[in-house]
């Protein structure tokens, strides 16, 4: 119990994760769910921004879904004074943080929401480590730039000793923008402000498989497992879609394949189908609008293919939690997770975890299926590979191919402790790190010769 009312870790979110991580909906939510137990084992607590309950606060929200928009290369018009909301939040969660952190504490940041607070922690409390991790893209700096406050925000970022982001281009843009567009020294995946140096890592959050393989093994969801797949009334193979709004998860891409595989192959009735989830709501125009296409999309391949009674697209507005999703798995036969240019593979370890092998469509632009042996890779907008792929998992065109993972990813609390380590290391001798650095150059996210270290995301050391 602590007694002096003072932190060895302060989680930072823009919400507290439910304490059972089978209540969860999303995979980001799940996993801060699944790292709680490592929170308490380190002294400490979770600190959520305001969800709504002052103006400002709702307005910051607001600003932080236009952020992820524009992360996501969405369109996003930032209404006038959004900035100072977004601002005045991020102080008043620094402000709290600053009087529940011990000395020499880590705060660990999460979201588009409070981007802003490295920043403004490390002048409040420069004795603190902190590491910024941002669970969705970066985006190019050609886009990053067109706000006018990307130099705040870039600013706000680079208070951390450690940003985390959740794929290599992602950490390649982040390093882009620090170094040809703002002139920093930028060298071995590390950024120099004043005297210290930002490392800027790809480093997933891990899927919660072991949760997954728990409630595969469940007998109520294995029971609701088998309601789903009769009601389905399908003989041969389901496949599952499993996706939100964001038109960068290219379900669009999976239903123009699906309709040409059903052109090509002309499956007898009953014999196969797509099970499409679309979770959430759509939170900006562009996300309505493919939600729009997408319903259009499925009327017309229905519209199509359907018999009487016997849809090949079934489709769910849904928010499963986990043990639903878990259910959904069981109850399907092959996973299509393709996302066009952000994301990370979780959605495909999961499947895998729930049947122990299974055959899974994943796409090259987000996702280079080493850690998932037997996954076939292709590109979501080739549609001629991407069919092509659909009839394999379908055990159409040739004998399925069975994803299983290598092994390498490591647990939520293995993952914490690796990435802490980090934090911890970084934040103790700046200067001295500063000291080792030999001179970089502005504009170089690389040196000649040198691999960026960000390349294998499961290995990251010290430095």
């Amino acid at each position: 119990m602590n007694t002096t009312g003072r932190y060895q870790l302060i989680m930072a979110a823009d919400r507290v994760p439910p304490a059972d991580s089978d209540d969860c909906i999303d995979h980001v939510d799940a996993g801060l769910s699944a790292l709680r137990a490592y929170t308490d084992l380190q002294a400490g607590t979770w600190l959520a921004a305001d969800t709504g309950k002052t103006a400002d606060s709702a307005d910051a929200a607001h600003a932080a879904a236009l952020l992820r928009s524009l992360c996501h290369h969405q369109p996003a018009a930032f209404p006038e004074g959004w900035f100072d909301d977004y601002l005045a939040v991020n102080r008043r969660l620094a402000a709290t943080a600053t009087c529940l952190a011990a000395e020499q504490a880590v705060i660990w940041v999460h979201g588009h929401r409070l981007q802003l607070l490295p920043g403004v922690m490390r002048r409040l409390r420069p004795d603190l480590g902190i590491v910024m991790q941002l669970h969705s893209a970066f985006p190019p700096a050609e886009l990053f730039v067109r706000l006018p406050e990307h130099r705040e925000l870039l600013s706000g970022l680079l208070g951390a000793d450690v940003v985390v982001l959740p794929y290599r281009r992602a950490a390649a843009n982040l390093l882009d923008l620090a170094g040809r567009v703002h002139g920093l020294p930028v060298r071995d995946g590390q950024i120099a402000v004043g005297n210290r140096r930002v490392r800027v890592l790809a480093y997933p959050m891990p899927a919660d498989a072991a949760g997954i393989r728990r409630l595969a093994r469940s007998g109520p969801v294995r029971a609701r497992a088998q309601q789903i797949r009769a009601a389905l009334r399908v003989a041969g193979p389901v496949l599952l879609s499993v996706a939100g709004w964001d038109p960068a998860e290219a379900v669009e891409q999976r239903l123009v394949a699906f309709d040409r595989f059903l052109a090509e192959h002309r499956p007898a009735p009953a014999t196969i189908a797509l099970l499409h989830v679309g979770y959430g709501e759509p939170r900006t125009p562009a996300e309505h609008d493919h939600r729009e296409r997408v319903d259009r999309l499925i009327a017309k391949v229905n519209g199509t293919y359907a018999e009487v009674g016997q849809p090949v697209v079934h489709y769910l507005r849904a928010a499963p939690d986990r043990r639903e999703l878990t259910s959904l798995y069981l109850a399907c036969d092959a996973l299509l997770a393709t996302p066009d240019h952000h994301g990370t593979a979780a959605q495909a370890h999961e499947f895998v975890a729930a049947h122990g092998s299974a055959p899974v469509v994943v796409s090259e632009l987000t996702c280079d299926g080493a850690d998932l042996p037997g996954a076939v890779v292709v590109n979501p907008h080739d549609t001629a590979a991407f069919s092509a792929a659909i009839a394999r998992v379908a055990g159409v065109s040739a004998s399925v191919p069975l994803a299983g993972s290598a092994g390498t990813a490591p647990a939520p609390e293995a993952w914490a402790r690796r990435l802490m380590a980090v934090v911890r290391a970084r934040a103790a001798a700046p200067a001295q790190a500063n000291r080792r650095r030999q001179p970089a150059t502005a504009g170089s996210t690389r040196p000649a010769g040198h691999p960026a270290p960000h390349d294998n995301p499961r290995k990251i050391d010290a430095r």
